[in-house]
């Protein structure tokens, strides 16, 4: 009885280890300042020049798949340059870093050049 005892025994002559400051999740973390950054669109909005031939392509394949069907296109658009340049050097400098990781670059932001 006594061997348990000593067993399950709390002590409180121990030190205590260091007790850190909690960590802030990431939403409690503050953005910079919205006037110094603009978020860049995967996106924008193709030239009125390029609906017809969009169109003609979108309305071509759904026919193919359902013919009885009928769908209206009601915004087209097309892949940014400037966010798939720096997508593709962002993920080239860190695939010569990491080459056998896997990255996914959620947002792209550039500074506001009016200051």
């Amino acid at each position: 009885m006594n061997l348990i005892k000593r067993l399950f025994k709390k002590t409180h002559d121990e030190p205590d280890a260091p007790v850190s400051p909690p960590l802030k999740p990431r939403e409690m973390i503050a953005d910079p300042p919205a006037s110094d950054w603009q978020e860049v669109s995967g996106y924008q909005t193709a030239p009125a020049e390029d609906y017809p031939l969009v169109s003609l392509i979108a309305a071509a394949l759904g026919a193919e798949c359902s013919p009885e069907s009928q769908f209206v296109i009601r915004r087209i658009e097309k892949r940014n340059p400037e966010f798939k340049r720096v997508t593709l050097i962002a993920a080239s400098i860190a695939a010569g870093e990491l080459s056998d990781s896997q990255f996914t670059i959620k947002k792209i932001a550039k500074k506001n050049e009016n200051k």
